[in-house]
């Protein structure tokens, strides 16, 4: 897929992963539209694309928490970019604690419109547009899960399972678009370093796993980049995060160790 002068609607791009994909997103050309919940840094963000010549993205702060949030914005974005022909569902929101704790209460349910229902309504908000222009090949809905979808740890219930309920509607998806041009593709990002890791917020009995030093923001939105670009259905980064995913039995392995540790 060709990025130069491509709209792209992009959540969750204040911090992390996303606010790294806008950079290089921008890079390539593409024209944006930045959703998150934090609208300065969305501001700093677009100020900073347009400083280093690129064309500055229209700014969305949301909290995509919220019922109905997500179709407005992608009401709003189609307006305000004429199309999308690229969706990045990259926004989530983690929570740590037992299902005993926390069960179908305010946060558990607030984690889920923003991790799987959002997503799902962006698709529905942006399709109608890519159908249009789908025999070009224009269109492609990327969906960030987790590898923790495939690694049930203690605490991280709710957060493994939205992850991978968006994993599962991301390949139902795929099929149901057979034909459209409308292509979808699942990034599944492993150990990255951000200010909100779920897995450093565990209430660990002797210290934490230790586990291979985490890969930078940077790092996994080039690995993005690529992906769009070399047509992929799935991509995985670091490479090793796939493991879980194609060998269910190691991710229940793994989190078998972790559930010896963690203090729940």
């Amino acid at each position: 897929m060709e990025l130069r002068d491509t709209p792209i609607l992009l959540t969750g791009a204040s911090s992390g992963i996303g606010r790294a994909l806008a950079f290089a997103l921008a890079g390539r050309g593409a024209r944006l539209a930045l959703a998150a919940r934090g609208r300065d840094a969305l501001e700093s963000a677009a100020d900073e694309i347009a400083a280093r010549g690129g064309t500055r993205p229209a700014v969305f702060g949301v909290d995509l928490s919220r019922p109905g949030a997500a179709a407005q914005l992608g009401r709003d974005a189609v307006a305000a970019l004429g199309s999308v022909r690229v969706l990045v569902n990259n926004a989530g929101a983690g929570l740590v604690g037992t299902q005993a704790e926390l069960s179908d209460g305010t946060a558990a349910r607030a984690l889920f419109e923003t991790n799987f229902w959002s997503p799902l309504a962006l698709t529905r908000a942006v399709l109608p547009g890519m159908r249009e222009d789908g025999s070009r090949g224009a269109g492609l809905i990327v969906n960030v899960t987790s590898t923790l979808q495939s690694v049930p740890v203690p605490a991280l219930g709710h957060y493994g399972a939205a992850k991978a309920a968006l994993g599962h509607a991301t390949r139902t998806l795929r099929g149901e678009l057979r034909g459209t041009g409308v292509r979808v593709l699942e990034f599944v990002p492993g150990a990255t370093d951000t200010a909100a890791r779920d897995v450093g917020l565990l209430p660990w009995r002797e210290g934490p796993v230790r586990t291979p030093p985490p890969v930078s923001p940077e790092s996994a939105a080039r690995a993005i980049v690529r992906a769009i670009e070399d047509g992929a259905r799935r991509r995985a980064h670091p490479a090793t995060s796939l493991l879980p995913l194609e060998l269910p039995a190691a991710g229940r392995l793994i989190a078998s160790f972790v559930a010896r540790r963690v203090d729940v």
